[in-house]
């Protein structure tokens, strides 16, 4: 018996998903477990790894459930800086284990590039490399990151994703761009954001909602690319105007002091909760109206095209990808220095019923099962 299961798995196609920062509750790590739910696993066995650590316990559950293995290195993540640490524990972790296909998720081309590099080195048939987000600005660091890149990112990927045109561009040279790239969509569960009254009321009750409340929601991580302090901003113009509005915040990250001291210095610390990081983001969604994205840049933010899924209006700036516009609930508005068109469009929602966009969202292909499917397809080809 035990020869026969051992047999089965070696059938099995080894697939490793790499991510180029910790495994926490951020969009790439979203993005990779919903995909991992819906997949089938008969042919395939996947791990994860990344070099940092892996703070969030239910999406530990999920990979064991599975039979896969989240595998860390511990080391310290400090965006920004060198990653060149990662390299001798990237390389003999590939000499220990080996895989068939190695899937690598991260914002950073120099991630994109080590991981590929290493994988090719030790031999590994399928390399996928995949760019969830854009930048700000072209500035020189990132141009000759891009240029040293090049040669590493032209010959050791086997396959290019990226989740929308706008974060290959970002990432890849035209010419894969242009012949080359695959945009997987950052499908979601329809069914799961589907919009539910009584989730609506628990949630509102358990942080304290009143009934009546106009409730403007965030999700993302306390960051520079997330720009907090213009929408700390924007909710204070609506506060003026509507005193019934309340600010709900899912994320964490190193700006958050900064932003709960602006709070207090507007007097907004009664209206703003802070809901930490969640992972059951499609019932917070419920307790929301209006769901506001004012980033300084993005590429196709998950969570953008979840709060369609939940029938909530998204008001976003032009940063995002116009790729988001995936049903009538979008709105793009320009980061001017006075907020008053942001906060005009928000209170245009006020009293307004939820729509029911998944119709709208799987006929653009942006359900989950059809993203799983097309994943799926590429690691047994």
């Amino acid at each position: 018996m035990r020869d026969k299961e051992q047999t089965t798995m070696e059938k099995k196609v080894r697939v490793l998903e790499v991510f180029g920062e910790p495994i926490s509750n951020g969009g790439q790590e979203s993005f990779v477990i919903n995909i991992v739910q819906h997949i089938n696993h008969e042919h395939l066995a996947i791990d994860m790894l990344t070099p940092y650590y892996c703070d969030n316990s239910y999406y530990e559950d999920i990979v064991k459930s599975f039979g896969g293995t989240i595998y860390t290195f511990g080391l310290s993540f400090e965006p920004g800086k060198s990653r060149f640490n990662i390299n001798d524990k990237i390389d003999a972790f590939f000499k220990e284990h080996p895989y068939d296909v190695v899937h690598i998720h991260s914002g950073s081309i120099s991630i994109l590039c080590i991981m590929a590099h290493f994988a090719k080195k030790n031999h590994v048939k399928k390399i996928i490399v995949h760019s969830h987000c854009a930048a700000e600005h072209k500035t020189l660091k990132y141009r000759l990151t891009r240029m040293a890149s090049y040669p590493y990112i032209m010959s050791a990927p086997t396959d290019y994703c990226a989740c929308s045109v706008v974060a290959g561009e970002w990432k890849y040279p035209k010419a894969i761009v242009d012949h080359k790239l695959k945009v997987l969509k950052n499908g979601v569960d329809l069914e799961k954001f589907a919009f539910n009254e009584e989730t609506k009321r628990e949630i509102r009750n358990k942080l304290a909602i009143p009934e009546d409340a106009f409730v403007l929601g965030h999700v993302g991580r306390f960051s520079y690319q997330k720009n907090h302090e213009y929408l700390i901003r924007i909710f204070a113009e609506v506060r003026k105007r509507n005193e019934h509005a309340v600010l709900m915040l899912i994320g964490d990250g190193e700006n958050k002091p900064d932003v709960k001291k602006q709070i207090e210095e507007l007097h907004l610390t009664d209206s703003v909760r802070f809901c930490g990081l969640v992972n059951n983001v499609n019932d917070y969604m419920q307790a929301m109206d209006v769901f506001v994205l004012p980033s300084r840049y993005e590429g196709l933010p998950i969570v953008g095209v979840e709060a369609q899924a939940a029938g909530l209006p998204v008001i976003t700036s032009v940063n995002v990808s116009e790729e988001l516009e995936i049903s009538d609930l979008v709105t793009f508005l320009e980061l001017k220095e006075d907020v008053s068109e942001w906060a005009d469009k928000i209170l245009s929602y006020e009293g307004k019923e939820r729509e029911d966009a998944s119709e709208q969202i799987r006929s653009h292909g942006y359900d989950v099962q059809f993203t799983a499917d097309e994943i799926e397809k590429m690691y047994l080809s």
